[in-house]
């Protein structure tokens, strides 16, 4: 059977995108003669794959046509199979956190701190970001420690990406940007198609570390900019220009590396699959 059979037969019969792949070939091999029973188990496997991908993106169609009268169930298949075909945009991403300045009496590892001493909550300092198919890594930086306009528009552009990618970012990055905006108010997307690219290494390989750093020279790649602790210091107490302008390009180089290390990492490793808006 071809995917125009499948067409035809669920728009006549809608009723049976609530059924299995496998009724609904029982009944187009019931009732149309050119259809002739798969020969062997690779056929039959097609035949119902073949299926179960017209009645995905027909599913998605009815529940949007209950939501609107102006455009027919076969217009809004064929946008949803148009938008299936289109390239993935995928956004590689880091971003730089702040530290907290709190009022503290003593230090050592023993000295125990509460909210209470906090004087200066930690912000998003810089994120760097790059589509693929890109040469052009940009960064954004905050406003002397606000990061409101920051986070304005990083929002809006992760929110256009269809997957984003990141190393550590579904325990970090993700959650840095949901707590900032929550803070200001600002929309953010509920949930990403979120590739984390230190779950790969984890779940596919033992290398002696999973830092990207080391993967990367590993790799044969390249390795992260080097620094310390300074930098930090510099741009949080200071507003350090010089400082802001190392970060970024700390920053950019750590999106760069990020990119050919996921490109090297996910030949090895089983594609993930998300649903699209």
């Amino acid at each position: 059977m071809t995917k125009k059979d499948v067409e035809l037969f669920l728009i006549e019969r809608q009723g049976y995108l609530k059924k299995s792949p496998l009724e609904v070939a029982k009944k187009i091999w019931k009732h149309s003669s050119k259809h002739n029973l798969p020969k062997n188990e690779t056929e039959l496997k097609k035949e119902l794959e073949l299926i179960r991908g017209v009645m995905s993106a027909m599913r998605v169609a009815k529940t949007i046509e209950s939501d609107t009268t102006e455009v027919s169930l076969m217009d809004l298949y064929h946008k949803i199979l148009n938008d299936k075909d289109k390239p993935k945009r995928r956004l590689f991403f880091d971003l730089e956190v702040s530290a907290n300045i709190v009022f503290s009496w003593r230090i050592g590892r023993e000295v125990s701190l509460t909210p209470d001493n906090i004087i200066q909550e930690r912000a998003i300092i810089c994120v760097s970001y790059k589509w693929e198919h890109e040469d052009k890594v940009h960064s954004i930086q905050w406003n002397k420690g606000d990061d409101k306009e920051l986070l304005e528009k990083f929002s809006k552009i992760i929110d256009s990406a269809d997957e984003v990618i990141g190393q550590n970012s579904d325990k970090f990055d993700i959650k840095w940007l949901r707590a900032r905006c929550i803070f200001h108010r600002i929309p953010i997307s509920t949930k990403f198609n979120s590739i984390d690219t230190l779950k790969m290494m984890r779940a596919g390989f033992n290398f002696n570390s999973n830092k990207l750093d080391y993967v990367g020279k590993f790799l044969g790649l390249g390795e992260k900019i080097h620094t310390g602790y300074d930098l930090w210091k510099d741009i949080t107490l200071h507003n350090s220009k010089e400082a802001m302008q190392k970060m970024i390009k700390y920053c950019e180089q750590d999106v760069l590396l990020l990119e050919q290390v996921y490109n090297e990492l996910k030949v090895y490793t089983p594609k993930k699959k998300f649903k699209y808006k």
